[in-house]
């Protein structure tokens, strides 16, 4: 390479460090991510120098990433079919993560009915799970994407740091008008994590012939959209088990994967356009990270 060369290849890259040098006027973003190795266990020694950030395809500096602390804010959302199949599951489940947040349960019959709202005392929360067993069966579906509508838009009211929406479902057909489009940004403007588990290939809920075959077409492609789509904007997971038993192991790793959760932030220089559109990616082989692709607007 020529001295000139050289030269010019220095004072670039020293162009580029200084864009990347978060300045006092800059604003800064926070964003909860998870990294986990092939067997899906956290990974807990990444290094603020490992994570890359781009916002709106433009690089952001990343000014800290460290275990996150703020509390947990978890709707529960069951939709079992009155089968209390979650029951054991949702009670490890909170265990794990007792004095880390506060939790609200909610079932999914013909609609949402939260059995507590948002709490960390115990006893209420064992009252609610209490309240998780055989019940009168809803075999034609229900309205699982009004619930987890509903749980984003209360995310938006309280403005809550670290929310979390754990749906359950066992199948079935949906019943809820809404597009698919309306609930996704809504969960994008909560900044809620969406988590899906779905336990399949079961005859926990039957299938009826279904009256209005149009219209429950759309509105079984709207909860697909929601299911598929949410989880992947929003940094959540979607899990698909085929026997029962696998979801109290489930659960325990989604519990697992909250409590050692990252907290990044990074800068957006003064003058810079705040996007929704977010890319968040570790420099380190063989980990995966979870992480929203879509925020809210700010």
């Amino acid at each position: 390479m020529s001295r000139k060369g050289g030269v010019m290849g220095r004072l670039l890259a020293a162009v580029i460090v200084a864009c990347l040098v978060p300045h006092a006027q800059d604003r800064f973003r926070t964003v909860y991510v998870t990294a986990v190795d092939s067997r899906g266990a956290p990974v807990t020694d990444l290094s603020a120098a490992e994570f890359a950030v781009k916002e709106g395809g433009q690089s952001r500096a990343v000014v800290r990433a460290e275990p996150a602390t703020a509390p947990l804010h978890v709707a529960l959302l069951i939709d079992d079919n009155g089968t209390g199949i979650f029951r054991y599951s949702v009670a490890r489940f909170i265990d794990r993560l007792l004095g880390r947040g506060q939790f609200t349960i909610s079932t999914v019959t013909g609609q949402p009915l939260k059995l507590v709202d948002y709490t960390a005392n115990v006893e209420a929360l064992n009252e609610a799970v209490g309240k998780l067993t055989a019940r009168p069966a809803t075999p034609d579906g229900g309205q699982l994407l009004e619930a987890i509508f509903e749980a984003a838009k209360d995310f938006q009211r309280r403005e809550a740091a670290r929310p979390i929406i754990v749906a359950l479902t066992v199948g079935g057909e949906e019943h809820s008008t809404l597009p698919a489009r309306h609930v996704l940004d809504t969960l994008r403007q909560s900044g809620a994590a969406l988590h899906v588990m779905i336990v399949s290939g079961g005859a926990l809920r039957s299938t009826v012939t279904p009256t209005r075959p149009s219209a429950l077409l759309e509105e079984n492609l709207n909860l697909s959209e929601v299911l598929g789509d949410g989880p992947r904007q929003s940094g959540g997971t979607h899990t698909e088990i085929v026997a029962t038993t696998g979801v109290a192991g489930g659960l325990q790793q989604l519990a697992d994967a909250l409590t050692h959760q990252y907290r990044v932030d990074y800068a957006i220089p003064d003058g810079a356009k705040p996007s929704s559109r977010l890319s968040v990616s570790v420099k380190r082989k063989e980990v995966t990270l979870r992480a929203p692709t879509a925020i809210p607007d700010r």
